[in-house]
């Protein structure tokens, strides 16, 4: 696979050397696996979890406190937990 060029390779689209498209010349799958590999995306997988309601309401009103999903709260709570548990 292609990496991302840093030189002036590739099709250029404007007037100064260094305005050109470092992904000239990959298909959409490896742009969209280097973005992958780029942001470490995880494939998630859906879940269904029993939680007490007053714990949920707890996640999401920490979660809207933060400015963050309460999915994405309670999945960084679960990961620093089980750091934790592992250390």
């Amino acid at each position: 696979m292609n990496e991302v060029k840093t030189k002036n390779e590739g099709k250029q689209f404007g007037p100064e050397p260094w305005q050109f498209d470092p992904y000239d010349g990959m298909s959409d799958d490896e742009v969209d696996e280097l973005v992958d590999r780029i942001f470490e995306r995880q494939k998630m997988m859906p879940i269904s979890i029993r939680l007490p309601r007053a714990l949920l309401d707890r996640a999401k009103a920490e979660g809207k406190r933060r400015g963050v999903p309460y999915q994405t709260l309670l999945r960084a709570l679960i990961e620093a937990g089980l750091e934790h548990a592992h250390a």
